[in-house]
């Protein structure tokens, strides 16, 4: 077993939908809530489920996704039951797709494919799996929209109105007088329209292209039938950053900083004040309900180790007192670990 040598570490011193009906607001879309309130049970606790975009590659040694923006790939899980839709869209070859899935990250097995990787993402639902945009991530995320073709229609849900385009039409807006918003479904209504969105595997007729939704919308007494996805915006994201503490320990100042990055990766590094080599590890983060996030690490110095934090936010800061190693628990000193979030460099 690997055991770290650090003061301060614990040997001396880490889409599914919620059922909610609502009006609209200026806080945080139903679509938002839905995704950062549920739960997801791992093994280790219960973290939430988000939204992660990218470059996707599926065959049979290899599964993963880079999030858009990122050098970074995880090993992606898909349920058994969408594998055989996933497959119909994938190209032959190991060729690049765009996708979007919900769902959350796990460290890597230790064995199989699947173990070159730093964490594993879990899908619980497929938003988009595409072979034909694959310069997807150029764009920016799309809000929730339903479309469908034989007559061309698409509608963008955007904040608290719709807006329908149709071939031949002018656009048209209406305001959302109602959502509901409950699990496996979402309906939107104003003075003349619905539009219902239904959790179930959708194929746009005209392109290699899997959906997560499909939709019915009654649009002033004419109905359309089609596909629809979430909005893409990973809602967890008011998360990254670089944090920062200080630990005096007598013969010098331990510095930790904890960065947090878009792509959920997450790097600690340990400095010392009194000239000793630093230290690192590597893994990921996620949100694990309000006001606390999980931040897991899965290599130690480039060799596997798994240990867990849960901090706590509050005025800024990041605290915690304990931290799990490999299943074992540890208190992090007297005071525990406190980081301040710092601020970002101005060019």
């Amino acid at each position: 077993m690997i055991r770290r040598q650090l003061p301060l570490a614990p040997i001396a011193g880490a889409l599914l939908l919620a059922g909610c009906a609502s009006q609209p607001s200026s806080g945080p879309t139903p679509e938002e809530i839905a995704l950062t309130t549920p739960e997801v049970a791992t093994s280790s606790g219960k973290v939430q489920a988000f939204m992660l975009r990218g470059q996707v590659i599926l065959g049979h040694e290899s599964r993963s996704i880079q999030p858009c923006g990122s050098t970074q790939q995880y090993w992606l899980h898909l349920p058994a039951g969408d594998l055989p839709a996933a497959n119909a869209v994938t190209p032959p070859g190991y060729e690049p797709m765009y996708g979007e899935f919900i769902g959350h990250l796990e460290p890597a097995p230790e064995e199989g494919f699947a173990a070159d990787y730093n964490a594993r993402f879990n899908v619980k639902q497929i938003n988009l799996l595409s072979a034909e945009m694959r310069q997807g991530c150029q764009q920016p995320p799309r809000k929730t929209w339903a479309f469908g073709n034989e007559p061309g229609w698409s509608i963008e849900v955007a904040g608290e109105t719709v807006s329908l385009s149709r071939i031949g039409y002018p656009t048209q807006q209406q305001a959302i007088n109602s959502r509901d918003i409950r699990s496996g479904q979402q309906v939107y209504q104003g003075r003349d329209f619905t539009l219902t969105m239904t959790q179930a595997q959708c194929n746009d007729t005209m392109s290699d292209a899997l959906f997560g939704w499909q939709a019915t919308l009654d649009w002033q007494g004419t109905k359309y039938t089609g596909c629809a996805t979430l909005g893409a915006t990973d809602t967890t994201q008011h998360w990254v950053g670089t944090y920062q503490g200080h630990s005096d320990l007598g013969a010098a100042v331990l510095t930790t900083t904890l960065s947090l990055l878009p792509d959920h990766s997450a790097i600690t590094a340990y400095s010392y004040s009194n000239g000793q080599p630093g230290l690192e590890e590597k893994g990921f983060w996620q949100q694990a309900g309000d006001g606390k996030v999980k931040v897991t690490m899965a290599q130690y110095q480039g060799r596997r180790l798994i240990s867990e934090r849960l901090f706590r936010r509050e005025d800024g800061q990041l605290s915690t007192r304990q931290e799990i190693i490999n299943g074992e628990t540890y208190e992090l000193g007297d005071n525990g670990l406190t980081l301040d979030k710092l601020s970002p460099v101005r060019e």
